[in-house]
């Protein structure tokens, strides 16, 4: 089995036209939280796959910067792949809990098999500085 991802972007919303072309608004890597534990309200995961002619179960999973597992249960999404034609993926994800800072990364399986993956930076905001007032 072969799969090779085409494209791959965490974004704040994502949306497929009827011929057939992802849009992708406000790309990011990094979330910036107060403190732990966070919760980020709304995110997409987008992949567009290249997979051989057939169907297929796409799994997106998340893992800490451990390695152990972030999401109890997995999104999974059966796809059907055409000759000549890429796989759009598009994984919304609501009120993503975030228990640890660093490099998070969601891994996206084919069948059963990694292909890649995508990084996802968690980091502490930085407080503003406090200013000395004057009289």
């Amino acid at each position: 089995m072969s799969a090779e991802i085409r494209l791959a972007a965490l974004c704040d919303h994502a949306l497929v036209g009827q011929d057939g072309k992802v849009s992708l608004m406000g790309i990011f890597r990094n979330i910036s939280v107060t403190g732990l534990p966070a919760q980020h309200p709304r995110m997409f995961v987008v992949a567009i796959l290249g997979l051989e002619v057939g169907a297929h179960t796409v799994r997106v999973r998340l893992l800490k910067p451990d390695g152990a597992q972030a999401m109890p249960n997995p999104p999974e999404i059966s796809v059907h792949a055409v000759a000549g034609q890429d796989v759009n993926v598009i994984v919304e994800l609501n009120n993503m809990s975030f228990t640890t800072y660093g490099v998070h990364r969601f891994e996206l399986d084919v069948d059963g098999s990694a292909v890649g993956g995508l990084p996802v930076v968690i980091v502490q905001m930085q407080q503003p500085a406090q200013g000395r007032r004057t009289n």
